[in-house]
């Protein structure tokens, strides 16, 4: 038999009220939730969007990646929140006052949006708070993982730069004897191809910087490295 109590029709997600209600669930259950990607959104573009980010961040050890993971996953919960802002604003409906008649005339589409954005105050301004809030503390998040990414860098390209130091001298004085050199004997990485690159790079740097010194004038440039040669021979000699 039928009920005599009758369900009241709930709106669907493509009505105002609908529209309006996801946006309150996203915003209770969305904001604090350690999952990063929600039943409602697309795996794909997460998985675009966070390799984007990874991959532009130039993580190259398990903890540089997972600091820069930690950047992605915060900025995707950022753009979720203005998200959920648009849709909150976007959902009021004018507010009925002396001024509606400003508000939907069509010449003053800034009074409309701005009696819009004021009545959304007055109805969500609790969740707009809440909104900021966690806005802020995402963007803490995101500056303190930045802040770690690039001190764990900064460290690495430190001790790539030393190691690759020394394994210059130990190539050009293995060479002097006549002797192969071998970089992974010594603990390091490096192959001995990447090790001639690094020194022709240094050698034409080295040029250039003496170039500058004489204004990239030719004659005296010249003047300059023969110089430079006869007192390497010299010494050689």
């Amino acid at each position: 038999m039928p009920s005599d109590t009758q369900q009241t029709p709930q709106p669907t997600p493509s009505q105002p009220e609908g529209r309006a209600r996801s946006a309150m669930n996203a915003l209770r259950h969305g904001l604090t939730a350690r999952i990063v990607v929600l039943p409602s959104e697309d795996m794909a573009v997460y998985v675009a969007f966070s390799k984007e980010i990874v991959d532009s961040l130039d993580a190259q050890t398990p903890l540089e990646r997972q600091f820069a993971q930690t950047v992605a996953d915060n900025q995707w919960r950022i753009n979720r929140i203005r998200t959920i802002e648009d849709a909150l604003l976007a959902t009021v409906p004018v507010a009925a006052s002396n001024d509606q008649k400003a508000a939907t005339d069509p010449a003053s589409p800034e009074m409309q949006s701005a009696c819009n954005a004021a009545q959304a105050f007055r109805e969500h301004s609790k969740s707009l708070l809440n909104l900021s809030i966690y806005e802020q503390r995402l963007h803490r998040a995101v500056k303190d993982a930045l802040s770690q990414l690039k001190e764990l860098q900064t460290a690495r390209s430190e001790r790539c730069k030393l190691n690759m130091d020394w394994a210059i001298r130990l190539s050009k004085a293995q060479k002097m004897r006549g002797f192969p050199y071998n970089p992974q004997a010594d603990g390091f990485v490096f192959a001995n191809a990447q090790i001639d690159t690094e020194i022709r790079r240094r050698e034409r740097l080295d040029h250039a910087i003496q170039a500058e010194r004489v204004h990239f004038n030719l004659a005296t440039y010249a003047r300059y490295d023969g110089i430079r040669e006869d007192m390497y021979e010299n010494r050689a000699a």
